[in-house]
């Protein structure tokens, strides 16, 4: 009989496509990854992974596998979710899954009050450019910047991201004609505001790109070029001024998001009412006329009910 939690293991790295990457996702180390891999290719006689220098494709059987674990892990995660719903209080951990730009403008700054009414709740904040999966458990709930389709997911809006043009006073005195621009790096064009600064740049040269937004900030500090920076972080920048604030960049919205299984345990729901509070009340998210500050969950729907 093979160990379950090695199957965990090799699902995962099914799933991240790398012993690195799996390794990232599970919190260890490279080598207990491939460890636990060969351990379960013993138990089951089967070789499931091919170990190139550079890849670990799976092998026609470890896909066959891969399916079967990924079906049992989902089924796991279910009754983990199931017993914590049943038994929740509104104590220990929640653990909330947002990108560097969300958690640093308004999660942070507004978690004293959270713990200030549930002295027992400890916030574990997962901080990624990257989505965690809720339905693998890595996080309990999410604030991301676009709605997810999955049907067991529950979502509300919380509002929209603006954007603007930012740069350094005397980069803002040169002619437009004479910009030079920061982005993103090229694994992320297909974002939409990378799309539209490079529409405005209309072949003006693109001096340098980082994927990292705070590191934008800082070049464009730096007069290395203009920026385009989400508002909440241009503004409160003292050493950028807004250029070209006729020009309108498409915002991002924002999403509360939980799985259906959690959505009635009191230490995600606190934590979901003083998210959508948050935003509600931060005067740098763009909200509808009449939004609502407290969170009333709904469940995704397909991309034509929109």
């Amino acid at each position: 009989m093979f160990d379950w939690d090695d199957m965990r293991v090799f699902a995962t790295l099914a799933r991240d496509g790398s012993f690195a990457g799996a390794a990232r996702t599970l919190g260890v180390n490279h080598a207990t990854v491939s460890r636990r891999v060969a351990a379960l290719e013993e138990d089951l006689g089967v070789r499931l992974v091919t170990r190139l220098a550079r890849s670990t494709p799976l092998t026609a059987e470890g896909a066959a596998i891969a399916d079967l674990a990924t079906a049992m892990e989902g089924g796991a995660q279910a009754v983990l979710r199931k017993a914590r719903d049943a038994t929740a209080t509104l104590s220990g951990k929640v653990t909330i899954a947002t990108s560097p730009v969300l958690a640093n403008e308004i999660l942070i700054p507004g978690l004293a009050q959270l713990q200030a009414a549930h002295p027992a709740l400890m916030v574990d904040l997962r901080v990624s450019a990257t989505m965690l999966s809720l339905e693998h458990g890595e996080a309990d709930l999410a604030v991301r910047l676009m709605r997810p389709e999955q049907p067991d997911l529950v979502t509300r809006r919380l509002g929209a991201m603006a954007f603007g043009l930012y740069a350094c006073p005397q980069v803002a005195a040169m002619p437009q004609a004479a910009w030079h621009f920061i982005a993103f790096d090229d694994a992320l064009d297909h974002v939409p505001q990378q799309r539209w600064l490079h529409e405005q740049a209309q072949g003006r040269p693109i001096s340098f790109r980082t994927s990292d937004l705070y590191g934008q900030k800082i070049a464009a500090e730096a007069g290395i070029g203009v920026a385009l920076l989400p508002c909440m972080v241009g503004d409160r920048t003292p050493a950028l001024v807004r250029v070209a604030p006729d020009l309108a960049p498409p915002p991002r919205e924002l999403w509360l998001v939980i799985h259906a299984d959690l959505r009635r345990a009191p230490a995600v729901r606190a934590a979901a009412d003083h998210i959508a509070r948050s935003f509600a009340c931060n005067p740098a998210v763009q909200r509808e006329a009449g939004a609502e500050g407290c969170y009333n969950a709904e469940r995704t729907t397909a991309v034509g009910d929109r």
